[in-house]
């Protein structure tokens, strides 16, 4: 199997953020296929070179990556540096009001001890101690917990709605990789 040089551009956070949308891309569009479509999806991201930018151009990196990268390679660099969000305060919450009243219920549920998987349920102590022993017994490796809980019956469950809150001179980045594709 060969290698095809390729080269992808992307915008994101970060180099590891953009080249991982390159490589989303190029599955999406080339499958995957056992490792050798030559997208960019073949190739791990090995080195950033963007302290290059400084003395060279965007061609002579470009160039020297392909004459120094091996197969399944992909070197990167910052073509626009990003602008990160300088907010304080990065989120925002809307708040969900409540319109009448909430009910709740007392509920005994069943669980593994390992991983809180709900085996049974039920109004009544009693009757959930019944239903988890019956389980224990068709199971004898399960370990299980009745725990109380209040549950909501009636009602909104959703209190607030929080959200990132952008900046005004916030950006992502440009990115270029270069790779040696499997194909």
């Amino acid at each position: 199997m060969g290698a095809e040089l390729i080269f992808r551009t992307a915008r994101g956070k970060n180099i590891q953020d953009a080249f991982r949308k390159v490589c989303e891309q190029d599955e999406d569009y080339l499958g995957h296929q056992e490792g050798y479509s030559g997208g960019m999806h073949t190739c791990d991201l090995t080195k950033d070179v963007t302290s290059m930018t400084k003395t060279k151009s965007f061609r002579d990196i470009e160039e020297y990556i392909e004459e120094n990268a091996s197969k399944r390679e992909a070197w990167g660099f910052c073509m626009e540096t990003p602008v990160e969000n300088k907010n304080k305060v990065k989120s925002q919450v809307d708040v969900t009001p409540q319109k009448g009243t909430r009910k709740w219920e007392t509920v005994y549920k069943a669980v593994t001890t390992w991983d809180q998987k709900e085996v049974a349920r039920d109004k009544s102590q009693t009757v959930c101690i019944k239903k988890a022993r019956a389980y224990v017994e068709a199971n004898p490796n399960a370990s299980i917990k009745v725990i109380i809980v209040k549950e909501l019956t009636e009602g909104n469950s959703q209190c607030a709605t929080i959200t990132y809150k952008k900046s005004t001179t916030e950006k992502q980045g440009l990115y270029k990789f270069v790779g040696w594709a499997a194909c």
